[in-house]
């Protein structure tokens, strides 16, 4: 019998999206920036250069996204995986800086001194990974060679009176992360007797850890093996009209999901996104 056809809902994620922030900075000061979900960033003008390598002046614009909630990652679209592996994450933020509209970058030996609020952070638990936007979705990775830039800083997250404080030494996106360790790992599959998902974003949220992983080709790999999981697919119709589909379970094998997406208003899918 025929199937339902549904469209992808890049339209719909992206009017969800968190805004991104912008700072003008007009003079010298000690900091720091703060986010409105109270990330914290130093740095400063000496640090900053242009694409051909040229120094700036004031003023200049900082641009600051922040990705805390499991929601806000689902509406970004920017799961927590890194090469591969499921990352346990205590947030994504996007740092960015321009001048007179041109993209700014970090001069070596510089960094940016980050806080990323969190209520009950561990000492030495995350990591400083840096976004791959070269590839989509996002790729996570902590080897800053991989676009030729020399670490000097730890890449360790320490404790402060925020939450996790690490300096960065590349702008973009950031993450607090630490690998899910798993000896095994499983995948499940999407399909459906009923809906074309071809255009269907589907994730899968691991509560314990904060991971989001999201589908490709209707496949997820890499699940740590008895992870709780809250999958939950989103799309829209011809018409406009919003769809979903939302399920729990346990990962304890390969597996696949069969779905069958249901029309819902936005109240109700935000209220299923707020309660992940």
């Amino acid at each position: 019998f025929p199937y339902t056809t549904l469209f992808r809902s890049n339209t719909y994620l992206d009017s969800k999206k968190q805004d991104e922030q912008v700072f003008v900075i007009d003079s010298a000061g000690t900091g720091p920036i703060i986010g409105n979900q109270g990330t914290a960033i130093w740095g400063g003008i000496d640090c900053l250069r242009l694409p051909n390598g040229d120094t700036i002046d004031y003023p200049f614009v900082v641009k600051l996204v922040e990705l805390y909630s499991a929601k806000d990652m689902i509406y970004y679209q920017m799961p927590t995986v890194g090469q591969g592996n499921a990352l346990e994450s205590a947030g994504e933020i996007r740092l960015r800086a321009e001048k007179d509209g041109q993209p700014l970058s970090l001069a070596e030996p510089c960094a940016f001194k980050v806080s990323m609020p969190n209520l009950t952070p561990q000492q030495n638990y995350m990591s400083v990974f840096y976004g791959n936007e070269s590839v989509s979705p996002v790729d996570w990775r902590t080897d800053l060679s991989y676009w030729g830039i020399t670490a000097l800083q730890s890449g360790i997250f320490d404790v402060d009176t925020i939450g996790y404080t690490a300096y960065i030494e590349k702008l973009g996106w950031i993450n607090a992360d630490r690998a899910v360790v798993s000896s095994t790992t499983r995948t499940i599959t999407f399909d459906s007797e009923v809906d074309d998902l071809t255009n269907v974003a589907m994730f899968i949220y691991l509560p314990e850890t904060h991971t989001l992983m999201q589908a490709q080709n209707g496949v997820v790999q890499g699940i740590p093996n008895g992870a709780q999981a809250k999958i939950i697919a989103i799309a829209v119709n011809g018409s406009g009209t919003l769809f979903h589909y939302y399920d729990e379970l346990s990962v304890s094998s390969n597996q696949t999901v069969m779905i069958e997406m249901s029309a819902i208003g936005d109240p109700d899918l935000t209220n299923i996104l707020d309660s992940l």
